[in-house]
């Protein structure tokens, strides 16, 4: 991971990326218990399933090239920030996995709206188990992850110095942003 020191913003590209998330992360973990055959589960299942790619594009470039510069305020805070930064994508890397795994360990096609993809594997159940457990886990854990990572925003905003410019890196794009 390659984090310039000075970079003070993100491209277009990843904030465009980060708010997408941001919108499929709520209404995927909104529409989660839809009834099998129902139209929240067709969301969750098929949405998900488009979802995705976007969803690892946004992990993979903050991967490769890391974050801007952090924020002037004690150590401690950019610290866990970036733990909570790191382990929210994670949890939405895995949650997406194992989202398109679910189904393929049952023996079961993927279906995203009628688009069928064949199951590569039969049905594995202890497999499954596993799948189901770490989608339901990682899942779960974003809810806090992202009630944390808004309250970093909104300590920026009330009780920082910076007041605006936390939030502004996630609205203006700079033409040399991350």
């Amino acid at each position: 991971m390659n984090r310039p020191a000075n970079i003070t913003g993100y491209s277009r590209v990843s904030i465009a990326l980060h708010w997408l998330s941001a919108i499929a992360v709520v209404a995927l973990f909104l529409t989660h218990e839809g009834e099998r055959g129902g139209a929240a589960n067709a969301f969750h299942v098929g949405g998900g399933a488009l979802l995705g790619p976007f969803l690892l594009w946004r992990f993979v470039l903050r991967f490769r090239n890391g974050t801007a510069k952090k924020p002037a305020q004690a150590e401690a805070f950019n610290l866990f920030a970036h733990i909570v930064m790191w382990a929210m994508l994670a949890a939405i890397a895995l949650t997406v996995v194992t989202g398109y795994l679910l189904p393929w360990s049952l023996g079961r096609p993927l279906d995203i709206y009628g688009l069928i993809i064949p199951a590569p594997i039969s049905r594995v159940g202890w497999l499954h188990e596993a799948i189901e457990a770490v989608h339901t886990v990682c899942g779960q854990a974003l809810l806090p992850l992202v009630v944390l990572h808004l309250a970093g925003v909104a300590k920026h905003f009330l009780f920082d110095a910076d007041r605006l410019l936390v939030l502004r890196r996630m609205l203006r794009p700079l033409a040399n942003g991350l």
